[in-house]
């Protein structure tokens, strides 16, 4: 497989990821330290929490897909990696974060960081995993919403498209969830999205996942379109 990654947004976006936190810390501590030696700057003092608590939000939310072994940069193309040079991913070159390039179309890859058990049942999507509330508090998103995402990923992809194909070609796309953390335990066989663990993607992929092999011509325009 190859990959086309858009190194600049990885590397800004990663050192932001690793910074943010270290100075949420600091002017939280900052604050505290001010609270004490001049009561009279309360006022300061809020201000200066409420600043560190958005640094930590945005190291949080960044820190959890662009830094550590569980990075989605990295972890995507490992799921990924048994593909061959049929294939190619985008990283950060479209609306969506991830698309795979196949020779019957365009699937968009949902990366996910969370571990301990994720289903759907009963028409819902349900994760059960230790300390679930502070997670969330640093930033990993709920499932509940994963559809809305999926739809709205799928119209970006296809607007992205339209806006570069001539109108009689038609390019299918689809989106899949991908569970990164090598500790989830997936029950979602009856859920309305394919949701996969790592490696178990790429398998998908070659085999029931596989699409109809587009027409030549076809796969050329939009190796142009997304080219450019």
């Amino acid at each position: 497989m190859r990959i086309i990654a858009d190194a600049r947004r990885i590397k800004r976006r990663t050192r932001v990821g690793e910074i943010s936190p270290l100075l949420g810390l600091a002017v939280l501590i900052g604050s505290t330290v001010l609270l004490f030696v001049a009561r009279e700057q309360m006022w300061l003092t809020m201000i200066l929490v409420w600043v560190g608590f958005v640094f930590s939000l945005i190291g949080s939310y960044l820190g959890e897909r662009y830094v550590g072994p569980l990075a989605h940069h990295r972890a995507v193309p490992e799921a990924l990696e048994k593909l061959d040079d049929d294939y190619v991913l985008l990283m950060y070159k479209t609306p969506v974060a991830f698309v795979l390039v196949e020779p019957g179309g365009l699937t968009a890859v949902m990366a996910k960081s969370h571990s301990g058990a994720v289903a759907f049942k009963d028409g819902k999507w349900q994760h059960h995993v230790s300390m679930r509330f502070f997670r969330r508090m640093a930033g990993q998103e709920k499932l509940d919403r994963v559809e809305r995402d999926a739809a709205l990923e799928l119209e970006m992809l296809q607007e992205y498209l339209a806006k570069r194909l001539p109108s009689d070609v038609k390019i299918p796309v689809r989106t899949v969830l991908l569970f990164v953390h090598p500790d989830v335990q997936l029950e979602t066989r009856d859920a309305p999205l394919p949701a996969f663990k790592g490696a178990q993607l790429a398998r998908w992929l070659r085999k029931s996942g596989k699409q109809p092999e587009l027409p030549k011509a076809t796969q050329q325009q939009l190796a142009e379109v997304l080219d450019g």
